[in-house]
């Protein structure tokens, strides 16, 4: 591997750096070095506008140069965010991103367009799953170098490699099934002359559609035992209605499991005592989210009121502190009744709208069928979320992703 990847597991955090000091970094220096020398002399001689064009270049080359020599990219991937930087050194043709952790479905290397001397270069590219993708690397040489960054980020956030057709992985969920059947159903006349490969595909697409077709038939989330320890939710509930699930346990055990505390439990947090007030639990249908609670937690020590939403994805729970919008603000990002936009735009960012996600909410013994929209934009950690109850209005917040490090249980006396 040309370049050597730096790899460090913090709290929380996994940060991956590299240099851009490649081989051929010495001799781009060594050209630097004669070309500018080249013009040196030229100047001291008084050459005048000759050596103007000379010296433009000379400058642009040299700054190349100490570029490939100082800068370096990295990395650092949480359960919130992606985040690429590349410095100290400002290079205008690599861009830096910082993209919701969430919104991942896959990371593939591709063929680039771009030759270097005559030799392939290759791209590292994100599909979300909004169905947009983004190049987070471009043009570079070192295919094994870019193998390796897809390896270790999809390990770390638990995204399964999708390398074929499945309707079952990341990145299908939002497939309209009664179309895909349509259009394997007009194949069927000429599927004789197919190849078996892409015969045997066809099969194996129709059985996962019959069997995601005949999952949604089914009646709402089957019940499961109610969390332990949660007051809210021992109340008996009339024979057929829906109950909320066990909450899954995370991935990882490292940090304080703030999502299963049950109300009045003190924990701190930023080492401020803080005690769980109301909570609500949302069950979700879909695939990538399981289960997510809304919490009031209130100061010990100070009168401080804060809002957190925390949601289980892929196994690992991604905690944000929120602020609920006023009818106004709501308003004037486009929601009306029953209708969300498909953008919108807050300051200078523009926020899309990730796959739907539908499921019941639980407050206190009260099971309500709800559908949730989180608007995310690539430049910015800030989301939003947008939920509405059937029958209701929507209810939308601001959310600023948090350090689940920074949750801490209260320590015995």
């Amino acid at each position: 591997m040309a370049k050597k990847i730096n790899i460090v597991r913090n709290s929380g955090t996994l940060d991956i750096s590299y240099s851009w000091r490649t081989a051929s970094s010495w001799f781009i220096l060594l050209w630097a070095i004669f070309w500018n020398s080249f013009v040196i002399f030229f100047l001291l001689v008084e050459a005048g506008w000759f050596i103007s064009v000379h010296l433009i270049v000379g400058v642009l080359v040299g700054y190349f140069a100490a570029t490939r020599f100082i800068n370096k990219s990295t990395i650092t991937v949480s359960t919130s965010a992606l985040k690429i930087a590349h410095g100290p050194m400002p290079w205008p043709f690599a861009a830096e991103h910082d993209i919701p952790a969430r919104s991942l479905v896959q990371l593939y290397v591709g063929k680039s367009s771009v030759r270097i001397n005559n030799q392939p270069t290759y791209n590292l590219k994100a599909k979300l799953d909004t169905g947009a993708e983004l190049t987070l690397f471009h043009a570079e040489p070192d295919r094994e170098l870019l193998m390796e960054l897809e390896r270790t980020i999809e390990a770390y956030l638990h995204i399964s490699n999708d390398e074929t057709f499945d309707l079952s992985r990341s990145g299908h969920t939002a497939l309209d099934l009664n179309q895909m059947k349509e259009q394997l159903e007009m194949l069927q006349p000429i599927k004789k002359w197919l190849p078996n490969a892409m015969v045997a595909k066809m099969e194996e697409a129709e059985a996962k559609i019959h069997q995601k077709a005949a999952e949604k038939t089914l009646v709402s989330p089957t019940p499961g035992a109610p969390p332990q320890g949660r007051e809210d939710w021992e109340v008996s509930l009339h024979p057929g209605a829906v109950r909320p699930r066990a909450l899954p346990a995370s991935s990882n055990d490292f940090n304080f499991p703030l999502y299963s505390a049950p109300s009045g439990e003190v924990f701190h947090w930023n080492h401020e005592p803080f005690r769980v007030g109301r909570s609500a639990q949302i069950d979700w249908d879909n695939d990538h989210q399981s289960s997510a609670r809304q919490f009031e937690i209130t100061g010990v020590n100070k009168p401080d009121t804060r809002y957190l939403y925390t949601e289980n994805e892929r196994g690992r729970w991604s905690y944000y502190e929120e602020r609920r919008l006023d009818d106004d603000e709501v308003s004037k990002l486009g929601f009306s009744a029953s209708h969300h936009p498909l953008r919108f735009d807050n300051g200078p960012e523009r926020y899309y709208p990730r796959d739907a996600q539908r499921g019941h909410r639980f407050v206190a013994a009260a099971a309500q069928a709800v559908e949730q929209y989180i608007y995310f934009t690539t430049s910015s950690v800030t989301q939003f979320r947008a939920l509405r109850p059937m029958g209701g209005g929507w209810e939308v917040y601001v959310m600023e992703p948090v350090d689940a490090g920074g949750f801490d249980p209260v320590p015995n006396k």
